[in-house]
């Protein structure tokens, strides 16, 4: 009976493991063009108040208040970024409503502030478990879904660039204790040992359009946001500026 070279499996073998590594088109996925990319707003314009979403799905920002890029645009960590300083100035995308009910999702942006108030971002419906905030809680970058709160021990109000990240991992009803995770530059991040009281299982609405920067002082730079989790090497692989290199592979 006749049979297949073996170097033929080997060969079937290697490209069953390239098509997994390029998800199907041949080219390398990485986590700028990860199709589970779902925003993304590099803030490099420097005039009118227009911000991009490079993510290919058109969910362009536009700046509120007396915030536009003529004044707002300053030196990031990776290009421009925006600097909020009015209590009234923010930034919204319209007609996006986020990542909604209990859907895994993970969130990063690069940071820069001297203060310890404000949102990073934020989305959802003003009730018990239905928003989705990531920003400062008692003075400590951290993560509310309204009624329950998780934040980091750490200060990241020190005046320098910090990257941060919040992942919500797959669960019938997620909540703070087992299925959220917070990440400071590059790692997971150490918990303050009384983050966590009326605990509500996140329950993200569709009300209210995807808001960033509400009440925050400072720059934000490259936020992201991805429906599904990020591993702790893709995390640090955002914190490294290595988003357009090809994904890590699990271990």
């Amino acid at each position: 009976m006749w049979r297949a070279p073996l170097f033929v499996g080997t060969i079937a073998v290697v490209l069953i493991d390239f098509l997994a590594a390029t998800g199907g088109t041949g080219k390398p996925v990485t986590l700028d063009a990860d199709p589970n990319l779902v925003g993304w707003w590099k803030f490099d314009e420097t005039a009118a108040n227009a911000a991009a979403d490079a993510s290919g799905h058109k969910r362009n920002a536009v700046l509120r208040g007396d915030l536009t890029f003529d004044k707002g645009s300053a030196p990031g960590k990776v290009g421009k970024a925006v600097r909020l300083e009015a209590k009234d100035a923010w930034i919204e995308v319209k007609d996006y409503k986020g990542i909604a009910g209990t859907r895994p999702r993970t969130v990063a942006a690069w940071i820069k502030t001297a203060t310890s108030k404000g949102e990073i971002v934020s989305w959802g419906k003003q009730d018990f478990g239905q928003m989705f905030t990531l920003g400062y809680i008692r003075g400590r970058l951290g993560v509310t879904p309204h009624g329950g709160y998780l934040y980091m021990n750490a200060e990241t109000h020190d005046d320098q660039w910090h990257h941060v990240a919040v992942v919500v991992q797959q669960a019938e009803l997620p909540n703070l204790h087992d299925d959220v995770k917070l990440y400071l530059d590059g790692a997971p991040a150490e918990i303050h040992d009384i983050g966590l009281l009326d605990l509500w299982p996140v329950q993200t609405g569709q009300e209210l359009n995807v808001r960033m920067g509400r009440g925050f002082r400072g720059l934000v730079d490259d936020l992201r946001m991805y429906d599904r989790v990020l591993r702790d090497e893709e995390v640090n692989a955002l914190f490294q500026l290595k988003s357009n290199q090809p994904l890590p592979q699990a271990k």
